[in-house]
């Protein structure tokens, strides 16, 4: 009996150890072991960006920044990965913008392996946008389905770039409801969002300290240094993460391309300090 007890011990240890939350195993591909998350964070955000080390020279640069919401990760999934079920339930298409998706990615992403994902999105189990195809007639009322598929990053990507989406994927993006409560009322693309609870168990003491070191140099000390972030008017430090959290998360941990704000190394609870810290509307004013 002893010796049955101990394996039912040394068997329910190892279910635990391998239900566990690991963002690699031994079973995982080589190459996304040796993928770059933060990398990939930049190429979710515009992959053929100077600091995401895309070919400056790739004869589709034009058309990328031309149509570039068509290409971008972040306007079909958004920042928070939840697509139209997030942030981005009340962001409709426009002539120079599609749909948003309607999965969850963060779901979808934790839950398969990361040879799923990258299969996934380099080709995927649906008709693919070819890279040849004319966006400049998309119309959300009359003429999406082309602009509303997914590109076919097999003609855009390389592999080892699309590793580097999957490892952001799985192991560098943030699950946001750890960092703030969001309300979503309405369906798409009318629906809303309200912010509350920035920072939620995070400690502001921690997050002024890490404000302090790694962002008043720019921010200036209340936030106000840089004015029109996001280029809107009068946008602060604080206001901004106050009124998109949603996106100050990723521009934080993968920084704000095209711009002096390069990408700074961050754990989920020094990013629940900051928006701590940040949430005091006194400090850190409008």
């Amino acid at each position: 009996m002893k010796f049955l007890f101990q394996l039912l011990v040394l068997v329910s240890f190892v279910l635990i150890s391998c239900s566990s939350d690991n963002t690699t195993n031994p079973s995982d591909p080589q190459a996304y072991t040796t993928a770059n998350g933060i990398k990939g964070g930049m190429l979710y955000d515009k992959f053929w960006s100077t600091e995401s080390g895309y070919d400056q020279t790739n004869p589709n640069i034009a058309k990328y920044n031309a149509s570039g919401d068509f290409f971008r990760c972040k306007q079909c999934h958004a920042w928070d990965l939840l697509g139209t079920n997030g942030s981005y339930n009340g962001r409709g298409p426009k002539t120079n913008r599609p749909n948003v998706a309607g999965n969850n990615l963060r779901t979808f992403a934790q839950s398969s392996t990361p040879q799923a994902l990258f299969d996934a999105i380099k080709t995927g189990s649906v008709t693919r946008r070819d890279i040849s195809s004319d966006l400049s007639t998309y119309d959300p009322a009359t003429n999406s389905t082309i602009g509303d598929q997914m590109p076919n990053y097999s003609q855009l990507l390389t592999d080892a770039q699309i590793w580097d989406i999957v490892k952001f994927l799985k192991a560098e993006a943030f699950d946001v409801s750890q960092l703030y409560d969001a309300s979503y009322t309405g369906t798409y693309p009318t629906g809303k969002v309200t912010y509350s609870n920035h920072g939620k168990d995070g400690d502001a003491t921690l997050g002024n300290t890490f404000y302090t070191t790694k962002c008043a140099a720019c921010h200036g000390t209340d936030g106000k240094q840089v004015p029109d972030l996001d280029g809107t008017a009068g946008m602060t430090a604080g206001k901004f993460t106050r009124s998109k959290p949603n996106e100050v998360q990723h521009k934080v941990k993968f920084g704000q391309l095209g711009s002096i704000m390069i990408a700074t190394p961050i754990t989920l609870n020094e990013m629940k300090n900051l928006y701590k810290a940040l949430a005091d509307t006194v400090k850190f004013p409008n």
